[in-house]
């Protein structure tokens, strides 16, 4: 008997406490038939609900209704699956209480399950939630600014954003601290300014296609890699500022602007190429970027801003002639720096760092001792000249490193490059503005003289050889 009783109230207690009867206490399956029915399909069990299916047809003012549910009710768990969204849209500030907002609270929404059919989520749609789950329906193809700021919550291993989708916009995912992969579509051409601002991501891809990266668009993730596709043509400011763990960044050839503080306190990045179409390095680029070493400035550089280099690990810098103007700090603090060439026979223009009022590009601890190569005859120019004067040890040559020429100087033709007997000839059409710099190589590679042209020249060499002779840019090959 004994027994008989304790297996009855075994089975109560079981059947009391399982979860499929709490929940059926907080369940609602509404049925509306028209826009706007739902706060009276719910009646007064508004405010008991933690679970809600909806069937049927729903517009903005029942999305308020669900907002209401959840503010000032139990609602937790919003299931959409069998609703007609008016216009397959979800609605600008869908699951939003402005005043809930702007006083800095989260609507306590933790799971919505939306429709097969949505096209496009509205401005501020899930703002500020404490949604950990949500499906993106293949059939998205537009979402608005600020569309899941702030999900702090909100899950992704891996965020698939679906095929058809074209930009990422302003603040869509920022401080959405939980995804950890996300899968960008092949469709996308723009990530927006901000739009993953302080997500801890790991791992990111950027297809084929995508043509422009916003302000800080990428900032303070947890990426260890980055490869940017050939397509991307312009970057914002802080693009990939305070990314902590990134050790790698491969960037497009095309880019001509490394942009203001583009990689600064990135202080694990090892390795970022500089692609050799870029002409202007921005303020604050690779600032604090403290395990960074950047083996080649590229060929056409003019310009680079303040602090562009502050702080970082540089063995050696190579200005090509084309370097026009340097600003203050933009290489101070380089303890490990070894050596400078700079191909331009004018010192490019050097400013003085507004932080350190009357030093320029170069103090802190940067050597001041170290051998600064120069152009034979512009080393006196270089002694004289702010910012250049901070080095004691300015040297002139003509043996500066292969592979950093100078390009062709503006204003000058073609080159006429024979031979004649025992000698070399290189005509120039009319006198350049600068020195031009020559290289002359034997066939197999050996370099036999190397200088610079201020006009027509004529060098003697063996007979019976084939040599290959660049000027500027240009390479010809004369036998002798």
């Amino acid at each position: 008997m004994m027994k008989r009783r304790l297996i009855f109230l075994l089975l109560f207690l079981g059947l009391v406490c399982s979860p499929e009867v709490w929940s059926q206490e907080g369940f609602f399956d509404a049925r509306v038939s028209r826009y706007g029915e739902l706060e009276q399909v719910l009646g007064d069990k508004w405010n008991t609900i933690d679970s809600l299916v909806v069937h049927g047809p729903i517009s903005a003012p029942d999305f308020k209704t669900i907002v209401r549910c959840a503010k000032d009710g139990n609602l937790r768990i919003v299931n959409l699956q069998y609703a007609q969204v008016e216009n397959h849209k979800i609605p600008d500030e869908a699951f939003v209480d402005r005043d809930w907002y702007t006083s800095g609270h989260y609507l306590d929404i933790r799971r919505i399950i939306l429709p097969d059919d949505i096209t496009e989520f509205g401005a501020f749609a899930f703002t500020r939630m404490t949604l950990s789950q949500i499906n993106l329906p293949s059939s998205l193809r537009k979402m608005g600014h600020f569309c899941f700021d702030g999900n702090r919550w909100l899950e992704g291993d891996p965020l698939v954003i679906p095929e058809g989708v074209t930009e990422i916009p302003t603040r869509c995912f920022a401080r959405c601290n939980s995804i950890k992969r996300i899968i960008l579509p092949s469709t996308l051409k723009t990530i927006n300014m901000l739009a993953f601002y302080y997500v801890r991501v790991e791992e990111m891809n950027f297809p084929e296609g995508l043509d422009s990266i916003g302000l800080s668009a990428i900032y303070a993730t947890h990426l260890r890699e980055i490869v940017l596709p050939n397509t991307v043509k312009r970057v914002g400011d802080s693009s990939f500022s305070n990314n902590l763990k990134l050790k790698r960044i491969v960037l497009p050839e095309g880019l001509t602007e490394i942009p203001e503080c583009f990689l600064s306190l990135c202080d694990m990045l090892e390795e970022a190429n500089i692609p050799t179409t870029v002409t202007k390095i921005g303020r604050s680029a690779f600032q604090c970027c403290s395990e960074l070493k950047v083996n080649q400035l590229p060929p056409k550089l003019r310009w680079v801003g303040y602090d562009a280099f502050d702080s970082c690990p540089l063995d050696s810098i190579v200005f090509p002639s084309t370097v026009e103007y340097i600003e203050g700090g933009a290489f101070r603090d380089l303890h490990h720096l070894q050596k400078i060439y700079s191909l331009s026979p004018n010192p490019p223009h050097c400013t003085e760092d507004h932080a350190n009022p009357g030093m320029g590009p170069f103090h802190g601890f940067t050597p001041n001792d170290i051998p600064v190569y120069v152009p034979i005859g512009s080393g006196e120019k270089y002694r004289q000249a702010f910012g250049w004067n901070y080095f004691t040890n300015i040297i002139e040559t003509d043996k500066f490193p292969l592979g950093v020429e100078p390009p062709l100087v503006e204003g000058v033709g073609k080159y006429t490059v024979y031979g004649r007997d025992d000698s070399l000839i290189i005509e120039l059409p009319e006198e350049p503005s600068s020195p031009i710099l020559y290289s002359i190589y034997t066939v197999e590679g050996k370099t036999i003289a190397q200088g610079y042209l201020t006009g027509s020249h004529v060098l003697q060499l063996p007979s019976g050889g084939v040599y290959v002779v660049r000027v500027g840019t240009s390479i010809h090959k004369v036998s002798l």
